[in-house]
């Protein structure tokens, strides 16, 4: 069964974040992030969403050589998504695509106006042997000590499922 892309970021923007009871959704948490895992035949993408503060401790222009150097770190370890996500062995998955999107990666566009800024990120990789996908070690924790939690939504040929990552728990499987 061959799925147009669109059919995969459809359903992931129908998913329902889940949420710990009595505690509202927001769309910028300091602390949390969020992942869309999708599967479309050999292509696992991931795009992942933070609030800046989580990435680098700030969320303006970087203005001294230390936040400079914070944001060079941050686009470092981004620019290694083999060590942020490690997807199963078996599948043979390697980096086929990477964006990022930032106010303080591209500092010729206009910063956001309420000084709440983001990053946003698309990791494509190609699988060899996609039936053999079947989970994701989520490493941003290590590399980001400020996250603190990251929902996770999950789409592919199996359903769809949601979960919510922690430093104690980096392990997605579907």
């Amino acid at each position: 069964m061959n799925h147009s892309p669109w059919c995969f970021i459809i359903a992931i923007c129908l998913l329902p974040l889940p949420v710990a009871a009595g505690e509202p959704a927001a769309a910028h948490v300091h602390g949390a992030a969020s992942l869309q895992v999708a599967i479309d035949g050999k292509n696992l993408t991931l795009n992942f969403e933070s609030p800046l503060n989580n990435l680098v401790g700030f969320e303006h222009a970087p203005r001294t050589e230390k936040q400079k150097a914070a944001v060079r770190a941050m686009a470092e370890r981004l620019h290694q998504p083999a060590s942020l996500f490690t997807a199963s062995p078996a599948a043979a998955c390697a980096l086929l695509s990477l964006k990022l999107e930032s106010p303080v990666l591209e500092p010729t566009k206009p910063s956001v106006g309420d000084g709440h800024a983001d990053l946003d990120g698309e990791f494509v990789f190609r699988c060899e042997h996609p039936e053999a996908l079947r989970a994701l070690e989520v490493g941003l924790f290590q590399a980001f000590p400020r996250l603190q939690r990251v929902d996770v939504q999950v789409t592919g040929p199996r359903g769809q499922s949601a979960v919510r990552l922690s430093p104690q728990q980096r392990r997605i499987a579907w």
